[in-house]
């Protein structure tokens, strides 16, 4: 067994570096953490980026970033900010940096995320062409949402949906490309993504499923896009919303296993010793998708680079994080977890048009995934069910005025 770890270095200064640093710390890890991103701000939460920031550049949230400067000082940990990790010496334990420095660590801990897809279509590289993953991408893009302008989002996702919903909030004309028949088709059924063009379209939002991009147009800046099907939109920004890239390139340099993303056991090691993986780049084994996945949300990022600190210090707890995410879309809080995509039998509890409903997914009458829109307490026992691999009555499931705990104590 190797010797207890005297240092640690993070690579990734960013949502799952933060709380791999945090959680270091709070279970009496006394040696060296450093914490090193390429970003010159200290560790901050994403979602923001697509919402509050879009909707008011100048009002900072009080929780975007995990903690102060001085948080960081008081408990030691040491941060690298605005530097690029260049390469990993295994032999010699230690990160070099791309500003000539290093690091010499017992423990790596690669949070490297991922970075945002491009196009390669003509005109990607004009100044008014974003992607959003940063701080800096999302001012960028606030500074070009103002009343009249035209606004194109590439992707029909997550990212690409919220910044739509965004930008219409500000008085902006906007069109949504999908190249996909539906809306966010790698997380939710058809019949979602369908609701979700409805309530887009009824914003004002023009979306566009089944439709690429062919090119943007425009000489110093963006003028109108051309679409795959030869249609032309006019556009003052276009915001790039497909997705992002595992950004594993140190580790596939190092000989560190790697298959979209970091591989990576269920105590967040890597195939190297010593070397540990969370967040969006990690490609993990999880029990309730039946296999690996990479997943791209919050809760993983936050709940893993807390387990992959822990497993550092000698836990043998697997990390099994039951998938969930969430998304904020005009008057819509939508929320996920489990597998809401490959059940044999959908049940909907209340009417889609109420705008207020939940979508429970069984295979073999056992809960497998639930889905809510603006009905927070059903995901609360939807989670449950799922946990504790339940078998509910469909027909109470179906009906709105049956009691959600009753429903789960009757099946438990």
């Amino acid at each position: 067994m190797s010797a207890a770890p005297k240092s640690v270095a993070i690579i990734g200064a960013n949502l799952a570096g933060g709380w791999a640093a945090d959680t270091l710390r709070q279970k009496g890890f006394e040696g060296e953490i450093i914490l090193i991103g390429e970003e010159p701000d200290p560790p901050y939460e994403r979602p923001p980026l697509s919402k509050d920031l879009l909707l008011h550049p100048d009002e900072m949230p009080k929780t975007l970033f995990l903690h102060d400067l001085d948080y960081y000082a008081q408990q030691r940990i040491e941060l690298r900010l605005g530097v690029r990790a260049s390469r990993i010496d295994l032999r010699g334990k230690r990160v070099e940096l791309a500003d000539g420095g290093h690091v010499n660590a017992d423990r790596i801990m690669l949070c490297t995320g991922g970075a945002a897809r491009s196009l390669p279509v003509p005109g990607a590289d004009l100044p008014q062409v974003h992607c959003l993953r940063s701080l800096a991408d999302s001012r960028a893009i606030a500074a070009g949402l103002a009343p009249g302008k035209s606004v194109v989002v590439v992707g029909g996702g997550v990212i690409g949906l919220e910044v739509a919903a965004s930008a219409a909030r500000k008085g902006c004309a906007v069109s949504v490309l999908e190249a996909a028949p539906a809306l966010m088709s790698r997380v939710v059924t058809p019949e979602i993504g369908q609701f979700l063009l409805q309530c887009h379209r009824a914003e004002g939002v023009d979306i566009r499923p089944g439709e690429g991009i062919a090119a943007i147009l425009g000489e110093s800046g963006v003028q109108a896009v051309d679409t795959g099907s030869g249609a032309r939109i006019d556009a003052d920004i276009v915001v790039l919303g497909v997705g992002i890239d595992p950004a594993d390139d140190l580790a596939r340099q190092a000989g560190i296993a790697t298959d979209n993303g970091i591989i990576v056991d269920a105590h967040c090691r890597t195939s190297v010793a010593e070397v540990y993986a969370a967040g969006d780049v990690a490609n993990q084994p999880n029990p309730y998708l039946g296999g690996r996945v990479r997943l791209e949300n919050v809760q993983n990022a936050q709940n893993q680079g807390a387990a992959a600190a822990e497993a550092i210090l000698g836990s043998t707890t697997a990390f099994e994080e039951l998938p969930y995410f969430w998304t904020d879309q005009f008057d819509l809080n939508v929320q996920a977890a489990g597998d809401t995509r490959h059940a044999e039998q959908a049940i909907t509890r209340g009417a889609l048009e109420s705008h207020a409903f939940s979508v429970f997914y069984l295979t073999q009458g056992k809960v497998q995934g639930v889905l809510t829109v603006n009905q927070p307490k059903d995901m609360a026992h939807g989670r449950r069910m799922i946990m504790r691999h339940l078998c509910p009555d469909p027909a109470a499931l179906a009906d709105p005025d049956s009691d959600l705990r009753q429903i789960v104590k009757a099946a438990s």
